[in-house]
C-alpha cells in the first residue's frame, strides 16, 4: 500500500509542478499583452486562479502526509512520549474528521454551483471547484494512511513494554 501512495504522491507532485509553470505561463503572457502589446487578456486572471486553486487543493495531501501541516510541536514534546504520541493521533484525527466533513459539504457546493458558469473562460464554477472536495479527499486518503502508521508504532510501543 505504501508503494501506491509513495506513486500517487509523486503524480499528485508532477501535476502540480505542470500547474504552477501554467500559472507563470499565464502571468507571463498577461503582463506581456497589458505592457507590451496594450491589449490585456481578459481570461488569463481566472485562468491562472483556477490553476493555482487546483494546484493548492491537490498538494495539501502531500502537505498532510509529509507532516507540512500545523500540529502541537512545542506540546507534544514537553509531554511524555506516550502522551505525545496520543496527542498527534488526535490531530490526526481531527484532520480527517475535518477533511471528511470539508469533502461532503464542498461537493454540495460544487453541485449548487453547475448551472453557474465564468464568462470569461466559458468553464462552469464546478469544473473549478471541484479542486476543493478532490483536494479534501486526498487529505482523508493521506490521514488514514498516516493513521494506520501511527496505530501500528503505538501497538509495537505497548508490546515491547510489556515483555
Amino acid at each position: 500500500m505504501k508503494k501506491i501512495l509513495d506513486g500517487f504522491e509523486k503524480v499528485l507532485k508532477l501535476i502540480c509542478a505542470v500547474l504552477f509553470i501554467g500559472i507563470m505561463l499565464l502571468i507571463a503572457a498577461q503582463v506581456l499583452s497589458r505592457y507590451v502589446l496594450n491589449n490585456p487578456l481578459s481570461w488569463s486572471e481566472h485562468a491562472a486562479r483556477a490553476l493555482f486553486i487546483w494546484m493548492i487543493m491537490l498538494y495539501a495531501g502531500v502537505l498532510v502526509r509529509n507532516n507540512g501541516n500545523i500540529g502541537f510541536d512545542l506540546l507534544a514534546e514537553a509531554l511524555p512520549k506516550w502522551l505525545g504520541d496520543i496527542l498527534a493521533i488526535i490531530c490526526d484525527l481531527l484532520i480527517f474528521a475535518f477533511s471528511a466533513y470539508w469533502c461532503v459539504n464542498a461537493g454540495k457546493l460544487c453541485e449548487s454551483l453547475s448551472k453557474l458558469t465564468f464568462a470569461d473562460l466559458k468553464l462552469p464554477y464546478n469544473a473549478i471547484y471541484y479542486a476543493e472536495p478532490v483536494g479534501a479527499a486526498i487529505v482523508c486518503i493521506f490521514c488514514i494512511e498516516i493513521l494506520v502508521r501511527k496505530f501500528a508504532a503505538l501497538k509495537k510501543d505497548w508490546r515491547g513494554k510489556s515483555c
